[in-house]
């Protein structure tokens, strides 16, 4: 299951000039910095503290392009008014080269160039990595699908995954509590962090035509300080991105989108009676069933009434070694084995 995200990591790495795009995406996001204090909270506060929460507003924009060796170089320009005025000694674009992260005053002249650390140079070669095998997505592939397989093997991990009588699914691992609604877009996640402090990060996302996965369209984080009066103040980040231009002339966003065909199969030992759960892609179905003998040859049709996860009965099978075989409507051949107590 592959899942990538926006906001996951810093996309650092240059262009070759002269080579053929295969992927470039140009965004804006507005984004907001405030904090919401109670009037007990706000009564103990300096005046530099009360201007800490007072809303900011920043206007970026951002370009990613990745080329056909799979590099990628990241521009990211900072042009709103509020920006300038509170900030109009720091750079106002910065691009992620092969270099290192190139600063640019506001006349786009040239400041300096900032070295990668070595976690930045791991993190560009991971990605590199992660491109050329699984395409790329600027923003989620497809909202998780918690099948009884998969909910075994996390419970295994020690994740607990449980469905809420609204539809949400909530993941809850030792580090994190994650809510899924596929229903909403929306993935909701708390943590508590170094400090003790507990933070919410909250992401909408809107569907990228007709089965392309999901658009990043706004992300909310929220730090939940506490005074001597308690958690009287939340400090909170909203950024909205629009204006997403999109194009791919080498099929990234389809590799990455695509599924890998498998079969899972459960209980497994079972007594003939067990569930067969396909992963494929959209447009391909299930042309045929069969549970084979591995010892003997023998085989049994079964019918998986057009699903892509159905149930098999078959009781009176001897015990042994079987195999379920699958032959799908691309014409791919799909084994999985299980044991007959």
């Amino acid at each position: 299951m592959k899942l990538s995200t926006l906001t996951l990591a810093l996309f650092i790495h240059g262009v070759t000039y002269g080579q053929s795009l295969l992927y470039k995406q140009t965004n804006k996001i507005l984004e907001y910095n405030y904090g919401v204090v109670d009037t007990a909270g706000m009564r103990k506060l300096s005046e530099t503290e009360k201007i800490k929460y007072e809303l900011r507003y920043v206007e970026k924009s951002y370009t990613k392009t990745i080329d056909q060796n799979y590099e990628t170089v990241m521009d990211i320009v900072v042009d709103s008014n509020e920006y300038e005025k509170d900030w109009m000694h720091l750079a106002r674009r910065f691009n992620y080269s092969s270099a290192g992260m190139n600063l640019y005053d506001k006349d786009n002249v040239f400041i300096k160039t900032l070295d990668y650390s070595q976690d930045q140079l791991d993190r560009r070669a991971e990605l590199k990595t992660s491109i050329q095998t699984n395409g790329y997505h600027p923003g989620l592939t497809e909202f998780p699908e918690f099948n009884p397989a998969i909910i075994t093997y996390l419970a295994t991990q020690n994740v607990q995954v449980s469905t809420m009588a609204n539809g949400e699914v909530k993941m809850v691992t030792p580090l994190n509590t994650t809510i899924f609604n596929k229903y909403n877009n929306t993935i909701v996640t708390e943590w508590i962090d170094s400090s003790g402090i507990k933070n919410r990060e909250t992401k909408g996302y809107e569907p990228y035509l007709t089965n392309k996965g999901y658009l990043l369209k706004i992300n909310k984080r929220e730090r939940f300080v506490y005074s001597i009066n308690g958690p009287c103040i939340t400090e909170t980040q909203m950024t909205f991105y629009n204006n997403y231009e999109i194009q791919d002339n080498g099929g990234l966003v389809d590799k990455a989108i695509n599924k890998e065909a498998s079969i899972a199969i459960y209980p497994n030992p079972n007594d003939g009676v067990f569930t067969v759960s396909a992963t494929l892609n959209d447009n391909v179905s299930i042309s045929s069933v069969k549970v084979i003998n591995v010892i003997t040859g023998n085989f049994t049709t079964v019918s998986n009434g057009g699903q892509k996860t159905f149930l098999v009965n078959l009781p009176n099978l001897s015990s042994g070694q079987y195999s379920v075989q699958l032959i799908t409507s691309d014409q791919q051949t799909l084994n999985a084995s299980f044991i007959k107590n």
